[in-house]
């Protein structure tokens, strides 16, 4: 596969790196790159949509930015439009006017909900159809940044779990909320059977820096491979955790749950590593495989060590 020789002593920004995949990316950039160094930028360190902020780094002279910052609340971003456009394509602006003034490369992450799921499976060629105001203002900066940066890279990615506390997506807010059912007392829950594509972000990180050492452009989907319900990740997620004998899930259907959302989305977007494969960068493993991996780290250990001190024991 090669190697990232060509990204030591390089300097990074990272925006959003408090968030699930900044966090990914900082963790990625020290212990497989190593050499260089990283700047990496909360929400709280850097406003991206104060531009006047974002410019002031131009002193850093960066050589990669990874634009990870978002508004990734979609039903929020339904119900504050303005505030939404503020950061995903006001934000967008500013980090690609600052990589013009600096000659960096971006990187930008984008989301599956660009699409509405009718094109099975989805691929580079699938043309977006956003069904939220989240997807419409992503798919935007998306275009605003390739028009301004041709050589960005732009990775289109399925829906994602990582980052411990920072996790907001399925698998942080299920396991986190398993620890107060199983506290009550409660042995059964319902999780609806909408598919997904789990995708860790340590993979994601990683298979993208990949890229960026080879200086790769335009667009790529990465996701893990195979799909699983969200009732099947939850299940996966008790089995690991050794709660099987704690707590059952029992499957309801995606229509009973997609009615407590504000924003639509699509019933099943699957998107598939096209070129990634056709270029043999494939990266990516089965959701399986990388769920354990996740679900083996110190954070979880920690989480459950309340309930059941041999409860955690990822094999």
């Amino acid at each position: 596969m090669g190697n990232l020789d060509s990204l030591r002593n390089k300097t990074f920004i990272i925006t959003g790196a408090a968030g699930m995949l900044g966090k990914a990316f900082h963790e990625a950039l020290i212990e497989d790159v190593g050499d260089g160094k990283v700047i990496a930028l909360s929400h709280q360190d850097l406003d991206i949509t104060d531009r006047n902020a974002v410019l002031s780094l131009e002193a850093e002279k960066p050589d990669f930015i990874l634009h990870c910052a978002a508004q990734t609340n979609v039903d929020r971003c339904q119900e504050e439009p303005e505030s939404c456009a503020c950061v995903q394509i006001d934000g967008t602006l500013h980090v690609a006017e600052l990589a013009q003034r600096v000659g960096a490369k971006v990187f930008y992450p984008q989301s599956f909900l660009i699409f509405d799921g009718s094109d099975t499976p989805t691929t580079e060629a699938t043309l977006p159809a956003p069904l939220s105001i989240y997807g419409n203002y992503k798919l935007e900066a998306e275009r605003q940044l390739l028009l301004m940066l041709p050589d960005s890279l732009v990775v289109r990615m399925a829906g994602f779990f990582g980052g411990e506390e920072a996790d907001k997506n399925f698998v942080g807010k299920f396991a986190r909320h398993l620890v107060k059912l199983i506290g009550d007392g409660v042995t059964n829950y319902e999780v609806g059977d909408r598919i997904w594509q789990p995708t860790y972000t340590l993979d994601l990180a990683r298979n993208c820096l990949h890229l960026l050492a080879l200086g790769k452009t335009g667009t790529y989907n990465m996701a893990g491979h195979t799909e699983a319900s969200f009732f099947e990740l939850a299940q996966a997620c008790v089995e690991y955790l050794g709660l099987s004998d704690r707590i059952t899930i029992e499957r309801v259907s995606a229509e009973i749950m997609a009615q407590r959302d504000r924003a639509a989305r699509p019933k099943c977007v699957l998107l598939a590593n096209q070129r990634l494969q056709a270029e043999n960068l494939d990266l990516q493993r089965p959701w399986q495989v990388s769920l354990k991996d996740y679900l083996s780290r110190p954070y979880f250990h920690n989480l459950f060590q309340s309930l059941n001190p041999g409860a955690i024991d990822v094999a």
